[in-house]
Formats: C-alpha cells, sequence, structure tokens
C-alpha cells in the first residue's frame, strides 16, 4: 500500500494543489529571504545540497536511532556528519562535471539529462549504504549497524529518500529538485559545516572561547565553568579553526565532545553572514581554472 492509498481523496487534492505550487521560483525566493544565499551560485547551492542529502538519506534515519542508543556520541555525530557531506558534495561536484556543466551558475543545471540523475542516485546510494566504508570513528558502517536487519532498515530508508529526489528530477527538472534539497539544507541544518553561516559560526565560537564573560555562558559564565578545561587540541585556538573550518571529521573524539557541549551549534551568528561569504566565493571562483575543481567522482 502507497502512501497515496491512506489518504483521503480531499487530503491528495490538498497535496496535489501544494506540490503545483512549488516552483523553481519559489524555491528561489526561499534560499534567498530565508537562507541568504543566492541559489544561481552553484558551488554554494551544492554545499547546501550535500547537505540536505545527509541529513535526509544519512541522519534523519536509524542512524538517529542509534545514537539514541548510544552507539554515537554526540561528538561522533558532528565527525561523522561533516565527513558525510564533504563525501556527498564531492561526488555532487563529480558528477556535474562529468555532466559537462562548466560554469558557476546553478542555471546550467536545466540542460542536464534527466536519465544522468539514475548515476548520481546510484553512486550516492552505494556508498552511503556501503557496509565496509569506515567512518571518522573508526569503524565501519556494518559495525555501527551491528546486525544485518539493522544495515538493510538503514539500506531502504537511504534508498526511499535518494528515490524521492530522483523522482522530483523527473518530474519537475534537475534544477528544481536540487533546489529542494538545498532548500532542506539551509533552513533545517543551518548550524552544520558547509552551510554559508558556518565560517562566522566558527570564528563566533573562537571568539568564545576567549572571554568566558561572553553572553554564551550564561549571565555568570556557569556554561563556561561546568564545561572545565579545554581539551588539549582544543587549546590551540588557530589550529582548531583551520580543522573546524575545512575538516572537522578530523578531530580527535574528545575535542568533538567538548565543542558540541560548548555549544557551537546555538551560537547567535550575524545577521549578513552569508553575504560576506558568497563574496569571497564568488572572488574566488573567479580565478579558479574550473568552479567545480575540487570536485572528485
Amino acid at each position: 500500500m502507497t502512501n497515496d492509498d491512506r489518504w483521503s481523496p480531499e487530503v491528495q487534492r490538498m497535496i496535489q494543489e501544494a506540490q503545483a505550487m512549488m516552483t523553481d521560483e519559489v524555491l528561489e525566493e526561499t534560499l534567498r529571504e530565508k537562507a541568504g544565499v543566492d541559489p544561481s551560485h552553484l558551488p554554494t547551492l551544492l554545499d547546501l545540497v550535500a547537505i540536505g542529502v545527509t541529513n535526509g538519506a544519512w541522519r534523519n534515519s536509524c542512524i538517529e536511532n542509534w545514537h539514541a542508543e548510544g552507539r554515537l556520541s554526540d561528538g561522533d555525530m558532528m565527525r561523522v556528519n561533516s565527513y558525510t557531506t564533504d563525501a556527498i558534495r564531492r561526488r555532487l561536484k563529480g558528477w556535474c562535471i562529468e555532466s559537462g556543466i562548466t560554469s558557476a551558475s546553478s542555471t546550467a543545471l536545466a540542460s542536464t539529462d534527466v536519465e544522468d540523475v539514475d548515476v548520481l542516485a546510484s553512486r550516492l546510494f552505494r556508498w552511503l549504504t556501503n557496509a565496509e566504508r569506515r567512518l571518522p570513528t573508526g569503524m565501519t558502517l556494518g559495525e555501527l549497524a551491528r546486525s544485518l536487519e539493522d544495515l538493510e532498515e538503514y539500506e531502504d530508508h537511504a534508498d526511499r529518500v535518494l528515490g524521492s529526489l530522483t523522482g522530483q528530477m523527473e518530474e519537475k527538472g534537475v534544477r528544481f529538485g536540487l533546489l529542494r534539497t538545498a532548500c532542506h539544507g539551509a533552513l533545517a541544518c543551518s548550524h552544520w559545516w558547509a552551510h554559508p553561516t558556518w565560517p562566522a559560526r566558527v570564528e563566533r565560537f573562537i571568539r568564545v572561547l576567549d572571554d568566558a564573560t561572553d553572553s554564551h555562558w550564561g549571565s555568570n559564565g556557569e556554561r563556561r565553568e561546568k564545561l572545565g578545561a579545554e581539551p588539549l587540541t582544543v587549546q590551540y585556538h588557530d589550529i582548531l579553526r583551520a580543522t573546524l573550518l575545512e575538516s572537522p571529521w578530523k578531530l580527535d573524539p574528545t575535542a568533538a565532545e567538548w565543542i558540541v557541549d560548548a555549544g557551537i551549534g546555538y551560537l547567535i551568528v550575524p545577521a549578513n553572514s552569508t553575504k560576506a561569504v558568497l563574496s569571497i566565493t564568488a572572488d574566488a571562483d573567479g580565478v579558479s581554472a574550473h568552479p567545480l575543481a575540487d570536485g572528485a567522482v
């Protein structure tokens, strides 16, 4: 029985009407107004798509249940989620390059063949569900799952999510499907690595580490006192900044746990932080041999 079979005709009609109202233009406006990003900038769009895919096909699955069970700590989740986002982003960029996209404008996606979508989905599914894939924690996905039944539960979830994405692309176009996934990433995961606000979040975090009186720690700094001393690898703030910006999955477990407990995800960042990041990214693209040159298949 499909979802449609369980819904009344009236509910099905309402869903169809809502879907009909969702267009490229509506999604673009959402990204501009709600997330402060330029949807025409392809590298930024792919960053957000990678976050959306990771959140939908990875985190919002039985993985979160395993986290709640204690198989993964909060620090592990930060490392694994950022690692997964990076891997999916590289595959998205590699796919775009293979598809002949040489522009930094996301409008180039309109010319992508729908047939190529299945290639992308299959590639992402194989990587995500590979039981031998080793996570930043040191264990493989199979070891994390602990049983074939649990692994198959995750496989089914990833298949459904990626199938929904390809269905959107086939029905309304590749760019529509990616814009919708980017909206998911931008709005649901604004505190994640690779989000346009992440650099500003990291800078704010480094500043509060140097200021025990910052409001982030509470009116009397009580939150900072409860944390205890910074782990050794957190004490070197320049190195910490670089790791958080480039590859937080390389943090050691103790540092990652301390950083999450310190509330990096709850920091308030400047409202204009995405505009500053996009300006820097656009300048960099102007001198790059290819706007997606770091993409890897």
